[in-house]
């Protein structure tokens, strides 16, 4: 083939690179072709990154599913042994029943001014409700139990979880206790009147639960059961 047969031979406008120019009026028209597409993300690549950096070709994603976790499976009914999965998690030391649940004391704290027992159990015929149960060592004394009613309706009103009451145990002497009270304490408690204040969460799962959820669900009630602590000494003097 001589040169003037060379020169005379049709241009193959594929075997050119399309400027970005034309890639963007092609566009603009509705051409989605692969080589208007990689011509326009080489374009903005080369815009918005620095020479040395990685191209997009190299960093474009590969026809192969890349490996990720699989989702974790339907909830599963709740269980003490669930519970007793969140108490290990968290390094808690709990006194534990296979009926009574798991029993938390928390050591005195300044800013909510007592002892806190915390008490985790399942409830319901079923046995799908959990039940979240807060009580203290300090002991509201006859004269503040209205003021104690206040704050109880206040917190009520503001927070819908936990709720908030003020416990009258002198009226439940006789009740079932674990362990139950000495002589000597139900005499004060009957002589007394004293009362406490006590948090209560509950929390009907018909279908179950994740661990990750009732995890959360369990810290996000104790993060709220301190505020209602704190608030109690701090701004009512209880």
């Amino acid at each position: 083939m001589s040169p003037r047969q060379k020169a005379q031979k049709p241009i193959d406008p594929s075997l050119d690179p399309l400027s970005p120019e034309e890639a963007l009026r092609r566009h603009q028209t509705g051409d989605r072709s692969p080589e208007v597409l990689t011509t326009l993300n080489q374009a903005a690549w080369e815009a918005y990154h620095a020479p040395w950096e990685p191209s997009v070709e190299t960093q474009a994603m590969t026809d192969e599913m890349p490996d990720l976790p699989l989702p974790d499976e339907g909830p599963t009914p709740l269980t003490m042994d669930m519970i007793g999965a969140w108490v290990a998690q968290e390094g808690y030391t709990a006194f534990s029943h296979p009926t009574r649940g798991f029993l938390i004391n928390y050591k005195f704290g300044l800013r909510s001014d007592r002892c806190v027992t915390f008490r985790l159990y399942i409830s319901g015929k079923n046995a799908d409700i959990l039940v979240l149960n807060w009580s203290c060592d300090k002991r509201v004394p006859p004269d503040q139990f209205v003021r104690a009613l206040r704050l109880c309706n206040w917190w009520n009103n503001e927070y819908r979880w936990p709720r908030a009451m003020v416990e009258q145990d002198f009226r439940y002497t006789d009740a079932d206790e674990d362990p139950p009270p000495s002589k000597e304490q139900v005499e004060a408690r009957e002589a007394t009147h004293s009362t406490h204040l006590v948090l209560d969460f509950q929390a009907c799962l018909p279908n179950g639960i994740h661990q990750k959820t009732l995890d959360g669900l369990i810290n996000s009630a104790i993060e709220t059961s301190w505020s209602f602590w704190r608030q109690a000494h701090e701004n009512w003097e209880l």
